[in-house]
């Protein structure tokens, strides 16, 4: 939310497949919905989510009974620093880079949702 207008919704699930475990991510669109299926992967203390990694991940297109495997990728490198959280979100689209935020991920005082601060700009 930015002030009191929802600018963001989406619905969030995970599940196992073959040892891998994913992050689903359902974007609701008119007429359809848009679906991130992101691979979890930890290393050198980050954690990394990929819709380009094997198995289920990828970007899909729901409309109706149909299923369409988009040539969008997302990839979030997330790492805990002095208390906060530092993420980066990259995008491509038929393999060109066209987006890059950084976020600061900090804790909210006096309650307990998150305060989301991007620092990066978009940028290719």
């Amino acid at each position: 939310m930015i002030g009191e207008e929802t600018v963001f919704v989406a619905i969030y699930s995970k599940h196992q497949s073959n040892g891998e475990m994913y992050m689903n991510i359902a974007l609701p669109l008119p007429f359809s919905s848009m679906h991130g299926i992101l691979q979890l992967s930890a290393e050198n203390e980050r954690l990394n989510l990929t819709s380009n990694g094997d198995g289920d991940s990828g970007t899909y297109l729901a409309i109706g009974r149909y299923i369409i495997k988009l040539p969008l990728h997302e990839n979030f490198t997330i790492k805990e620093k002095n208390g906060d959280l530092i993420a980066t979100h990259d995008m491509t689209l038929f393999g060109l880079h066209f987006l890059h935020i950084d976020y600061v991920i900090k804790e909210k005082i006096n309650s307990n949702q998150l305060k989301i601060i991007r620092t990066g700009a978009l940028r290719q």
